[in-house]
């Protein structure tokens, strides 16, 4: 009963020094941040008003933009957490979820005379298992051959890039179009508005309230939750457990290009209504840095989401009123990443210390 009681605290105490890690990183981030909006001439204090208090959530309507932003960031980041658990460094959800839009458009300019709700699921499910069919290349090449990943899911990226690109300006193009982008959707097949005047659409309650609790479900309730834990670890006590770690890094890979590619097809559906080379603003990138702030933790993947998708939507208030260019929201991004990952073994060494403490 003691021992059990003793873990759990450990874990608590993890779990805290995890939190405080991702809090850490996001006061040093901001602070740097502050220090080359200094240099620029203005005043952070004022620029970190407009992008989070005014920008991001001064209404309702900037706060349905919030999380208008945070939604693919969300969906990307829950897949990625999932490929991150088992140490499968998933570069390529960029790439992913632009083949996700692209099959979307491409399925739903097919579709014809469906009704709506058919032709919006069929045109969804086609984009997540396009996703995951664009993952499941690297995915192979990891588990069979062992060449790493991260380089095969980098150059996926450029050639799903390049793929979209020849479609948009060839077989997809919209004739009536002076840029590359397929035609509009047919409006049966356009993510319901659930708020008349915002867009507020049903795909981001279906990124918060089912998605969200389905990954946290699966990482932390099911014996493939504690696989991808265990290959992440260690993997050679997991490969003499029994498990397979081909098969975990397969299906990680799997999900994580799902959750991207139905990122995409949401994307074309609710909002663009066609698809287009601007489709993301790079997301897919941003997704690394929501999922290691959340510290691959689905409610705190959602968290780190609202509040990336509040840095994207804030920087044009902050441009606009604080002449801060928006590409800093792009630079607080990238500071995020390089303080969370430097934050854990930070948070690991409080853990230790607190367990150490504990025990004496």
């Amino acid at each position: 009963m003691g021992d059990s009681v003793d873990g759990g605290e450990s874990l608590m105490a993890l779990r805290l020094s995890r939190v405080l890690g991702s809090l850490i990183a996001i006061g040093l981030a901001l602070l740097t941040a502050s220090l080359f909006i200094g240099l620029a001439g203005a005043n952070p204090v004022r620029a970190y008003y407009y992008m989070f208090v005014k920008g991001a959530f001064g209404n309702s309507v900037t706060a349905v933009e919030t999380l208008v932003r945070a939604t693919p960031i969300l969906l990307v980041s829950l897949g990625l957490a999932v490929a991150f658990t088992a140490r499968v460094w998933n570069i390529g959800a960029e790439g992913q979820l632009y083949m996700g839009g692209l099959v979307a458009a491409w399925v739903g300019l097919s579709l014809g005379g469906l009704p709506s709700s058919v032709g919006l699921t069929v045109m969804l499910l086609s984009s997540a298992l396009a996703g995951a069919a664009w993952a499941l290349i690297p995915a192979v090449l990891r588990a069979k051959y062992e060449i790493n990943e991260i380089f095969t899911t980098v150059i996926m990226n450029y050639i799903a890039l390049y793929l979209v690109s020849y479609f948009l300006t060839g077989p997809l193009r919209d004739p009536v179009s002076q840029f590359p982008e397929s035609p509009t959707l047919p409006q049966s097949l356009w993510m319901p508005r659930l708020v008349q005047g915002v867009r507020l659409h049903l795909g981001i309650l279906v990124a918060i309230l089912v998605i969200t609790p389905i990954v946290h479900f699966l990482r932390e309730k099911t014996t493939f939750g504690f696989r991808l834990k265990l290959v992440g670890a260690n993997p050679e006590a997991a490969r003499y457990s029994g498990t397979d770690i081909g098969s975990i890094v397969v299906l990680s890979m799997l999900i994580s290009g799902l959750l991207a590619g139905l990122a995409g097809g949401i994307e074309v559906s609710a909002i663009q209504h066609k698809m287009r080379m601007e489709l993301s603003p790079g997301y897919g990138f941003t997704g690394i840095a929501v999922a290691l702030l959340g510290n691959l933790n689905a409610v705190g993947v959602l968290l780190a989401s609202i509040f990336m998708g509040a840095v994207i939507n804030g920087s044009y208030t902050m441009h606009r009123m604080a002449h801060i260019p928006v590409g800093m929201a792009y630079l607080i991004q990238g500071l995020v990443i390089v303080f969370a990952v430097a934050s854990e073994p930070i948070s690991e060494r409080i853990f230790r210390k607190e367990v150490v403490e504990s025990a004496d």
